[in-house]
């Protein structure tokens, strides 16, 4: 490149093959002029064409028009040149960066960003591994009380591991801490940058920290010619032609990562399954046995022994004896098969579930009894499934969509960016990174009340994946491709409902063709029964349905939909709260 200093005029002559031509500042004479003689030899031997008469007279107009004020001086251009030269050069991978460097990088927020007032912390990743920084562990605990694992770690008091750390972010050496001062924290604030959101940082310093064990980064104040510059902005991955590559290669980073883990958390809740540590945990052979010390045996004798006493009794009593120590309200055919958590806390009947509940208010002097739309409120309850939504179990799991968008740009996540439809079926299905699956159902539960005669009441709860993962111990799948996945779920829920999967299938064969072509959803309102109700008892009786009553948790909350009657609309803005249930704390224990 020429060497061009400040207030140069430069033609460019060209598009493929460029001339670059510089005018001498301090030799450009006054507008409408000939500046010619301000004219630099050029450094090229060879040069397409020279600048006509008219083209050296419009250099002197165009350099006279300029506001010399708002030209830099030397040392400041000098300072943007040496910049300019850098840019490609500082962009950088986190891998790739090292004490005392200045990069711009492109990361995700992994954690809520810490505002302290003065200055906001960031944790950010592109999912690269570098060696100086903050080692994130996994550390989960063993199973409780002997019962099966739960992969995800969402229970808590039904057997389960679960992580100690409260780290939301990738596991490992791949998260970089960084503090960011005003004009940055302000701009952070501004813009409500939250986890999950993809960042540009520029003009990064990377430093060790206060530990001198890790590798940090700052983000201080930054002025330039145009007076202080925001380095922290978001990035979109709008489409495949528009987003930047290093936010795509990214996103290629996380999905594999995404990946990487869900494979380690099965490996993991196997070995934990079958008794076994995980590698790396200790230096021992994973193959000794532990050998119990002296509590540890005392503790098996008491127990060996409270066994076998209560075996004798048990032998010893009649069957009436054993029919009076079933707990009061507890159904006698209970499924031992699916435990719930809270097992301490006493049951609510679905009736008393969806009793209304009304708030005390004086208005104007009067006690009134306001009915307050949905509560906020936990139950364990006894219940048999006697419905369920959709009507096929292979719809039970579904897209995670939001999860497919954010892999969308990538050429390699559905479409290829050359729009090729050719590639086996096999290499199309193996592109399903971008297409991860989620649990998303419905069941009918009925009050488990002792009493036959007596009108069973029944409400919808959802059940999401987190609460399936729970429930089922099984990961969502593409149910229609995945037959043994499928399988097993239909076995697990056999535990659960029994043969209510037959049942309902007679029941559909049986109700009108009108009827048959309904949404795959269950009511709007959990209250609403009618003739369907009444129809189905009908038929359950005739089929003798063998869906024993279990325990399980049910939530009560309330979302808001749209409302045109504006009597209705308590939400405000045209929408009204509508109350829902929803499963939580619910396992079925397979053999």
């Amino acid at each position: 490149m020429p060497d061009v200093k400040c207030g140069d005029l430069v033609i460019v002559f060209g598009a493929k093959v460029t001339d670059v031509l510089i005018y001498d500042s301090t030799k450009i004479p006054k507008p409408g002029n000939d500046a010619s003689r301000a004219l630099r030899p050029s450094n090229r031997s060879r040069i397409g064409r020279q600048p006509n008469k008219t083209e050296n007279e419009f250099v002197s107009i165009l350099y006279g028009s300029i506001n010399k004020e708002k030209v830099p001086t030397e040392s400041e251009f000098e300072i943007m040149k040496m910049n300019s030269k850098n840019v490609k050069k500082k962009f950088s991978e986190l891998k790739d960066v090292r004490e005392g460097m200045f990069i711009n990088t492109i990361a995700e927020v992994v954690k809520e960003p810490y505002d302290a007032g003065d200055k906001v912390t960031l944790w950010v990743s592109d999912y690269t591994e570098n060696d100086q920084f903050y080692h994130h562990k996994f550390t989960g605990g063993a199973s409780v009380g002997g019962q099966k694992t739960d992969s995800h770690g969402y229970s808590k008091k039904v057997g389960s591991w679960q992580p100690k750390s409260e780290w939301a972010g990738p596991f490992g050496k791949r998260s970089l801490q960084i503090t960011c001062f005003d004009p940055h924290a302000s701009a952070i604030r501004e813009h409500n940058f939250t986890k999950g959101t993809w960042l540009f940082l520029r003009n990064l310093q990377v430093k060790l920290g206060r530990d001198l064990n890790n590798l940090e980064g700052y983000l201080r104040e930054d002025r330039g010619v145009q007076g202080q510059k925001i380095n922290v902005s978001e990035e979109h991955a709008v489409d495949s032609e528009t987003t930047k590559t290093e936010l795509k290669n990214a996103l290629r980073r996380k999905r594999d990562y995404e990946k990487l883990r869900k494979d380690q958390l099965r490996a993991i809740t196997a070995a934990a399954t079958a008794g076994l540590k995980r590698p790396g945990d200790t230096g021992l052979d994973a193959g000794r046995a532990k050998m119990p010390n002296s509590k540890a045996k005392r503790n098996a004798n008491r127990a060996a022994k409270q066994q076998a006493y209560k075996q004798k009794r048990g032998q010893q009593n009649d069957a009436s004896s054993s029919e009076d120590m079933v707990p009061t309200g507890v159904p006698k055919d209970l499924n031992t098969q699916v435990k719930c958590e809270n097992a301490n806390q006493p049951t609510t009947s679905i009736t008393d579930i969806l009793k209304p509940v009304f708030h005390e208010a004086t208005i104007d002097g009067d006690e009134v009894k306001i009915p307050l739309p949905f509560v906020n409120a936990n139950h364990r309850t006894h219940a048999r499934v006697v419905e369920f939504m959709p009507r096929k179990l292979e719809d039970f799991a579904r897209p995670r969509t939001q999860a497919a968008a954010e892999y969308a740009v990538l050429s390699d996540a559905g479409e290829s960016d050359s729009d090729s439809s050719c590639g086996s079926e096999s290499e199309q299905k193996a592109l399903p990174a971008a297409k991860s699956w989620e649990w998303r159902f419905s069941l009918k539960l009925e009050d488990a009340s002792p009493d036959e005669q007596q009108a069973r009441p029944s409400l919808w709860v959802a059940v999401d994946n987190q609460s399936a993962q729970m429930l089922l111990n099984l990961d969502a799948s593409d149910l229609r491709n995945d037959d043994e996945n499928l399988g097993q779920l239909r076995q697990r829920l056999f535990l659960l409902w029994g043969d209510l999967e037959e049942y309902q299938i007679t029941l559909e064969d049986q109700a009108p063709v009108g009827r048959r072509r309904g949404d795959d959803r269950p009511p709007a309102d959990s209250d609403d029964e009618g003739e369907a109700q009444s129809r189905a008892k009908a038929v359950r009786r005739q089929l003798g349905v063998s869906n024993r009553p279990f325990a399980c948790c049910i939530r009560q909350y309330g979302v808001r939909v749209k409302e045109d009657d504006e009597g209705r609309a308590d939400a405000g803005g045209g929408g009204r709260w509508q109350r829902m249930f929803g499963l939580f704390g619910t396992r079925i224990c397979a053999p």
